[in-house]
């Protein structure tokens, strides 16, 4: 399957130096501690269109989206030089969750009706509400001993696809079929190592390269 977007995210447990100020200056007007909870902190976003990438800025959050990825190789090294050059700027801080979201899909020769025919009859015992669905999707959890995978896939056309992906892309099949991958793992807080942080990445986009083949390969073998 191609793979048409990657998004890695590292949610921390404390919040960027960037963003320290708020909490600063909160005490200094209430002299009271800042609620627990999420912040109303604005965050940014960095577009950078010659690379399809995009960086988004949260108090408690540092994402990478990379679109129209042309292999594993190119992502994993765009995503780590994009996040080196982030640290020289801001020392990113402790770090709980690392997450890489995969997107895939294959182009479909079968029309969008046949397309949830076919999933309908290979995914889905017969019933009232299959028979009468018009569209049709799964989503399956995976854990393994460091990780928790969330798959899920059916099938798409241009237009739910387009509201899928977060960046433009220059042009989309009409009808797909698509596979997201939402691979996670949790840690303590802590300063998370570069090398740790590659090794995430390339062990997330070989599982999901891997699954998504896999379900590819089950819908074709059905015909």
């Amino acid at each position: 399957m191609d793979l048409m977007e990657v998004v890695v995210e590292l949610r921390h447990g404390e919040p960027l130096k960037l963003f320290r100020p708020y909490w600063v200056l909160y005490r200094s007007l209430t002299d009271k501690e800042p609620p627990s909870g999420d912040l109303a902190l604005p965050g940014f976003q960095l577009d950078v269109k010659e690379k399809n990438l995009r960086v988004v800025i949260e108090a408690r959050r540092t994402a990478l989206v990379l679109g129209e990825v042309p292999n594993t190789g190119y992502c994993v090294d765009t995503i780590m030089g994009t996040l080196a050059k982030i640290s020289e700027v801001v020392q990113l801080p402790l770090t709980f969750r690392l997450g890489i979201r995969t997107y895939w899909v294959e182009r479909s020769q079968t029309e969008f009706a046949g397309l949830v025919l076919k999933y309908k009859r290979i995914i889905y015992r017969p019933s009232v509400l299959v028979d009468e669905s018009v569209d049709v999707g799964a989503s399956f959890v995976v854990m393994g001993d460091d990780y928790r995978a969330t798959i899920s896939f059916g099938p798409m056309d241009a237009r739910q696809l387009e509201t899928m992906l977060t960046l433009k892309h220059s042009s989309l099949p009409s009808v797909v079929q698509y596979v997201d991958i939402d691979y996670s793992r949790l840690t303590e807080a802590r300063e998370v190592p570069e090398s740790e942080i590659r090794l995430f990445v390339n062990s997330g986009l070989t599982f999901a390269a891997e699954h998504s083949q896999k379900i590819a390969n089950m819908l074709r073998e059905a015909e």
